[in-house]
């Protein structure tokens, strides 16, 4: 079994893997600790499910060539 661990300052979504070639085709674990014990969380919103979050940011749609008529959407 071959392990590597290592310290670095995440600044970007990707992280570069020391030793990468060793890992390549393995299955791995990987495990991401805050040595700071500072997280920055999103606060939950009571908002979070799809009524209340369409009703909040509502979408406006310019075309109305793709919405069906009355009677077209009637039809059996």
């Amino acid at each position: 079994m071959y392990a590597a661990e290592f310290q670095i300052i995440i600044n970007e979504p990707f992280i570069n893997i020391p030793n990468y070639e060793a890992f390549k085709g393995h299955k791995v674990r990987v495990v991401l600790l805050n040595l700071d014990n500072k997280v920055e969380t999103e606060e939950p919103t009571n908002d979070s499910n799809f009524i209340n979050d369409i009703i909040s940011n509502p979408r406006h749609i310019k075309s109305k060539d793709n919405f069906l008529l009355r009677d077209e959407a009637n039809e059996r």
